[in-house]
């Protein structure tokens, strides 16, 4: 009897209701006109006005794993682009106990939003199909093998159970079956899994190819509700997942306008960046990719939208509605429009406080799932230059999660405003009479006081609160953020290149983008002082490189007659000196570099000094004139006998602002007529750009 038997009484009866989604109620503290969600972590502290969002609850099953069946599982909603799996909701047993049918919940249909599948991975390699049949696959290598060929087939549906209903295989590529075909307790009438985007896996029973049960699998799909106004508006409507109010308590212009004041327009301008090749491109600003858990209430899951988007989350009072605030750069008409605040119309005393010396963030370091890496968890760290640091700042990083978002560059967008801002970090309060109530949050306003030298100075408004006065009249506190343009100054990131991490608790992993290794071409002949290995000599990142070359191009030997050493030894080059240039136009940035060379040294045993030496001079050009030079490579001194493997290593920081570099490659060998040549074998050199979290 096939093993699926057993697994199959194991999940009878633990069968989870096909589309339907335990949402929550809004849980909002409404008080007028306050910033209720969408603060970055810095400036939440910075203000003090709620709690840092946490990445994700604890013991969550409802994000990117395959769980055991289970009814009190809650079904996770797609945005955008992701990796990603989910719970499986019911099961099936067919064909003589042979074949096991999986139904696995992927997403909730949102209301607006086409979903497609990209790929699926089974044990992590990538399948390849004809119609909804696998005919082979790829494992993390890029071999091709067919062990899972005819005994896998993959359905996914959304929004129902019917042959319409079919998102893969995509339509007119040879699958169209209806799930009830499929899973053979379900009735069309009755087991309709609407507003359910879901998986049908079938598996073949087979011991042989390691079939015994489903493995894990992941789902590659986008769904084109991507930009984070309609992502925030699509939630705050949804009364399945989401938040389930009315367009009558929101402000949707502020939400869904096409303006760059509104959410969706802030999110949807073109910002420069650098592509994998170095080359200037430009993307949105902001999007959401990613898999939102509706474990969690729908106020933490507002706040993270807002948080990915760049913007504020706030209740607006006077209107009575909910609306959203971009965190954005405010024109010059606007800033010369601003309300003055002064003695004329400042009620009582200001409060100011600022972030003291010991407690100023200089670096973020964030977290985020990476598309390039399957959606694992990858690190962006953010730092401030030396320049602009207070003196005697000590480091200070602040670390945290972003959620939905799956990329470098808009991780480092949102990290980039966020230290910039909390390092302004003076923040008022003060009391203002009833001309205060025509401010609103998010408004601009000037503050004047000669006491602490405010002269027009600009403050962003964070909170407003109506109170009634002791002679009985209105008045408005306020709580305001020092504001200035450059910190919404967008750098223009690297796709690729992480920023230099020198926090020494975090670990170093090797950055190999692919296909970077050059592996060059070995010289034919003898030599009397050089011998080269082709499969160890030379690794070089991306760049920084010898180069491809033709045989005989590579190394010269350079052997030298003995009988002509009439004095005292000589230094003879063992090869032709190499210059690499590592200027900054061909990819030189900055970073922790880690050089290595090794060899082993042949001849014959003496006692003479620097019997032989391979050296390089690495000498790296910045800015600001100042000239770095580092030496690393093997030199050996005296020794009685012939070592096996001489190996040294070297690690190099490379700052902000290179001009220009180069390393230089050089050999030795010490002659005399007494004790002879010596020279190196098994030559190996490796430079590497090392930086957390991106994978060899």
């Amino acid at each position: 009897m096939a093993v699926f038997t057993a697994i199959a009484s194991a999940i009878v009866g633990a069968v989870a209701t096909a589309g339907t989604i335990l949402g929550s109620t809004l849980l909002f503290d409404v008080v007028v006109g306050v910033v209720a969600a969408g603060l970055a972590t810095a400036t939440a502290r910075a203000t003090g006005m709620f709690k840092q969002p946490s990445a994700g609850e604890a013991n969550d099953p409802g994000t990117r794993i395959t769980l055991a069946p289970d009814t009190a599982n809650k079904i996770p909603v797609l945005y955008g682009k992701a990796f990603t799996s989910g719970p499986i909701f019911d099961a099936a047993i067919s064909n003589s106990n042979e074949t096991m049918t999986y139904c696995i919940a992927l997403s909730e249909e949102t209301d607006t939003g086409t979903f497609s599948v990209q790929n699926i991975y089974l044990n992590d390699a990538r399948l390849v199909f004809s119609g909804n049949n696998v005919t082979s696959h790829f494992d993390p290598n890029g071999t091709s093998a067919t062990t899972y060929a005819g005994n896998v087939r993959v359905n996914v549906y959304q929004g129902g159970s019917t042959g319409s209903d079919v998102i893969f295989p995509a339509s007119g590529t040879g699958s169209s079956t209806a799930a009830t075909s499929l899973v053979t307790h379900w009735a069309p009438a009755t087991h309709t899994a609407n507003s359910l985007v879901f998986a049908v896996v079938q598996i073949d029973y087979s011991p042989e190819n390691g079939l015994t049960g489903l493995p894990p699998i992941t789902f590659e799909m986008t769904n084109t509700l991507q930009n984070p106004g309609n992502v925030l508006m699509d939630y705050l409507n949804n009364d399945r997942y989401g938040a389930g109010l009315s367009n009558t308590l929101i402000d949707t212009s502020s939400i869904v306008g096409t303006a760059n004041t509104a959410m969706r327009g802030f999110c949807d301008q073109l910002i420069d960046y650098k592509d994998s090749g170095g080359s200037t491109q430009q993307s949105k600003r902001y999007e959401i990719n990613g898999v939102m858990t509706t474990f969690a209430d729908t106020r933490t899951n507002i706040d993270r939208i807002c948080q990915a988007g760049g913007t504020y989350f706030a209740y607006d009072g006077k209107q009575g509605k909910f609306k959203a605030l971009p965190n954005r750069a405010y024109t010059t008409a606007e800033q010369a429009n601003a309300l003055v605040y002064s003695d004329d119309n400042m009620v009582g005393k200001m409060d100011i406080s600022s972030t003291e010396l010991f407690s100023m963030y200089n670096a973020v370091e964030v977290e985020f799932a990476d598309d390039n890496r399957k959606d694992l968890m990858n690190t962006v760290l953010i730092e401030t230059p030396a320049g602009d640091r207070n003196p005697n700042e000590p480091d200070n990083v602040l670390k945290y999660s972003i959620d939905l978002i799956n990329d470098k560059i808009r991780a480092e967008r949102l990290a980039n405003v966020d230290l910039q801002q909390s390092r302004l970090a003076t923040v008022i309060q003060f009391s203002t009479d009833y001309s205060g109530m025509q401010t609103d949050i998010g408004d601009i306003v000037k503050v004047d006081n000669d006491l602490y030298g405010f002269s027009n100075k600009l403050f962003k408004v964070m909170r407003t609160k109506e109170v009634e006065t002791a002679e009985g009249m209105i008045g408005v506190e306020m709580t305001g953020l020092e504001y200035d343009d450059s910190i919404y100054t967008m750098p223009v990131n690297a796709q690729l290149d992480l920023p230099r991490a020198n926090i020494s608790d975090m670990p170093k992993i090797p950055q190999v983008p692919p296909g970077s290794f050059v592996m060059p071409i070995a010289l034919a002949g003898n030599y009397g002082n050089l011998s080269i290995d082709p499969d160890t000599f030379g690794n070089w990142v991306d760049r920084f490189h010898f180069g491809p070359m033709a045989t005989g191009g590579q190394i010269e030997d350079k052997p030298a007659d003995i009988t002509t050493i009439t004095s005292s030894p000589v230094d003879q080059p063992l090869f032709t000196k190499r210059e690499l240039d590592l200027t900054a136009g061909n990819g030189l940035e900055p970073g922790d570099y880690s050089f290595m060379s090794a060899a082993s040294l042949i001849g014959a045993a003496n006692a003479n000094p620097a019997s032989a030496s391979i050296t390089a001079n690495v000498n790296i050009e910045y800015a600001n004139g100042f000239v770095q030079n580092e030496q690393f490579g093997i030199i050996q001194g005296n020794f009685t006998e012939i070592p096996s493997i001489l190996e040294a290593n070297k690690k190099i920081i490379v700052a902000e602002n290179p001009v220009s570099g180069n390393v230089v490659i050089e050999g030795f060998n010490t002659l005399d007529q007494i004790s002879g040549q010596r020279g190196f074998t098994g030559i190996r050199y490796d430079m590497l750009r090392i930086t957390k979290g991106d994978i060899v």
